[in-house]
């Protein structure tokens, strides 16, 4: 029979998790349609289009996620509530900044301001509840989310930050919104439903895989990043294809796991999740399998994809195979236990 004490305990938290998450698929929604009028009125190059789908569609998913696990009471859960308010009027002006005839960095300056508050509440939530807990891994995502916001500014006011191809410093705030803040917030649920099974009993080994995938993931965007920048200065390309080797295998591990739990017959999670996951799950692996396949080709020094070609394939399917299916299923009623041990966001 169920504790009555604990059953009030939950209700509000439970009511304020499908509150966050009702609103999450509003705004998702509203940015799908206003991504769908701004691609087709000024038909972007693909990687600025997939920029602004993250932008009005992935990260309001992302942050119902985050704000669906946290203690609504508390301030960053209350500065984090802000920003996914703002953050429809503020993607629409940065789709504004790289719009023909409106470009520039001054209608770009809200997103960039949203982002460095996400990077402040996660920061502060490292500081303050440790590394120690699933939820660490949402955190960390909310300060790479910054790092994107960075580049993004970057990218609108047309600086080659760094030395770096106006391609590549637009590229850079994509691939941190997407292997940052999406990626980060799914490897928490991941984690988290591992936790939980060891809290039911499982192995305590069972826990020691999850968490040294998921610090190597963690790590290992870093790690990418140091190996383009010493690209870049000159250092040899096997540097930079051994870091990209090294992360694509760490995250296509964290796709097995969470394939194990789509099709687990004990995850609880509903028919339509599972099918979500599973879909993110190969098309996650494809979009990996091509990076390795392309810095297989630079260390060769003869090249097996053009960068736009990754950005057809590697992005189309990490955007919409990978980041929606994901959060969408994970995001999804009954996809998971907002109460329950090492979910908090």
């Amino acid at each position: 029979m169920p504790d009555p004490a604990k059953t009030h305990t939950h209700a509000p938290a439970n009511a304020s998790a499908a509150r966050s998450r009702g609103r999450a698929w509003l705004r998702a929604a509203a940015g799908l349609l206003l991504w769908l009028a701004a691609w087709q009125a000024f038909r972007p190059e693909w990687a600025l289009a997939l920029l602004w789908l993250g932008a009005l569609v992935h990260v309001p998913l992302a942050l119902g996620m985050i704000l669906t696990g946290q203690d609504q009471h508390s301030p960053t859960a209350r500065l984090l509530g802000f920003v996914a308010w703002a953050q429809l009027p503020a993607a629409l002006l940065l789709v504004a900044a790289f719009a023909p005839g409106l470009e520039g960095i001054w209608p770009a300056l809200p997103w960039l301001a949203l982002a460095g508050l996400c990077g402040v509440a996660g920061a502060w939530r490292l500081i303050a509840l440790g590394l120690r807990r699933a939820g660490a891994l949402a955190d960390w995502g909310l300060v790479l989310f910054a790092v994107s916001g960075a580049w993004t500014g970057a990218s609108a006011m047309q600086w080659a930050a760094f030395g770096f191809a106006p391609l590549i410093v637009l590229l850079a705030g994509v691939h941190q919104l997407y292997a940052g803040l999406v990626l980060q917030v799914v490897a928490w649920r991941v984690v988290a439903w591992f936790g939980v099974g060891r809290k039911q009993g499982q192995s305590q080994r069972s826990g020691t895989v999850p968490a040294a995938v998921t610090i190597a993931v963690s790590l290992g965007n870093l790690l990418v990043a140091a190996g383009i920048t010493a690209s870049h200065l000159g250092a040899p390309s096997w540097f930079e294809a051994c870091c990209a080797f090294f992360y694509a295998g760490c995250v296509i591990v964290l796709g097995w796991m969470q394939l194990f739990h789509a099709l687990r017959p004990g995850s609880g999670l509903p028919p339509a999740s599972r099918l979500l996951l599973v879909v993110a799950d190969l098309s996650l692996g494809t979009a990996l399998t091509l990076a390795i396949i392309f810095a297989w080709g630079l260390w060769r020094g003869y090249p097996t994809q053009t960068v736009p070609q990754m950005i057809v394939w590697h992005g189309t399917l990490n955007a919409f195979g990978f980041g929606l299916c994901a959060l969408v299923g994970w995001l999804l009623p009954g996809s998971g236990k907002e109460s329950a041990p090492g979910t908090e966001g």
